[in-house]
């Protein structure tokens, strides 16, 4: 009777276990989408992130040509020095370029670039 007694404790251990296991596994689900809303926001309050970032997004040789100034409503406006370039970058490179930062920060973060002269 007694071992009958210590096997069942120990039932109800790894029960308990596996009740705690699943628990844990349902908050990680809540908290994981909460944790991108966090993550988001912080570009969204902060748009450093996302202006720094611009000269490494381009390279050594078109970042001297161009300037990230300001980023507002989910929309990066960058200078750009010359016209030729003005017009590469809206016409051919404004969509991979917006590609390579919706894939570095978030889709929902950033939505478009702008470029002007100046």
């Amino acid at each position: 009777m007694v071992n009958n007694f210590k096997s069942s404790s120990k039932k109800s251990k790894i029960a308990s276990l596996n009740t705690k296991c699943i628990s844990t596994n349902k908050l990680l689900k809540n908290i994981v989408p909460n944790l991108f809303n966090d993550v988001k926001s912080k570009y969204l309050k902060n748009p450093n992130f996302i202006i720094n970032y611009w000269p490494k997004l381009v390279g050594k040789k078109l970042a001297p040509m161009t300037k990230a100034v300001s980023f507002e409503n989910k929309t990066l406006f960058v200078l750009v020095k010359s016209s030729t370039l003005l017009s590469i970058l809206k016409t051919q490179e404004k969509k991979r370029l917006l590609d390579l930062m919706q894939d570095r920060f978030s889709k929902d973060a950033i939505k478009n670039i702008v470029f002007k002269m100046g």
